[in-house]
């Protein structure tokens, strides 16, 4: 795997029938590494070790269900009281972040309605924090740690 722009760790991985496992830092089992876990699990890592957002508050890959459709946001963060903070959406490292990439983000928080949404594919990071006044999200070029959403 290539290296990213997110802090390296210590991570375990096994090898069975022909294919690389990684060990989820969250779920404690191993998953199919795939260059797009690569970048969940350096995410997973930064936000934990490195913005000290408590592990029982994050989750990865949680089944969403609105009237429609269900889906798997690559991680959310929530508060102590079970509300949605944070949406992280991970792309493999050759792929582009685009438009299409913050409209996907865009839609799991139409049922999720996070303040912050960071979309990484692990070398580039966008990050946008909803202002309370105009209830936009606007840019910024951080991505919030912990200490921040206890402000």
């Amino acid at each position: 795997m290539i290296p990213l722009t997110l802090p390296t760790f210590s991570y375990k991985t096994k090898y069975s029938l022909g294919q690389t496992y990684i060990l989820d830092l969250l779920r404690k089992k191993y998953l199919l590494l795939t260059q797009e876990e690569w970048v969940r699990q350096h995410m997973l890592n930064y936000l934990i070790h490195h913005l000290h957002y408590p592990k029982g508050l994050c989750c990865s890959e949680k089944k969403i269900n609105n009237t429609l459709v269900a889906y798997r946001p690559d991680i959310v963060v929530f508060d102590k009281f079970g509300m949605a903070k944070m949406i992280v959406e991970c792309k493999a490292p050759h792929i582009t972040l685009t438009y299409r990439t913050l409209s996907q983000i865009m839609h799991y928080n139409r049922s999720i309605s996070a303040n912050v949404l960071v979309v990484t594919n692990g070398l580039i990071h966008f990050c946008w924090e909803l202002e309370q006044h105009t209830q936009q999200f606007k840019p910024i070029n951080y991505i919030p740690g912990y200490n921040d959403f206890l402000c």
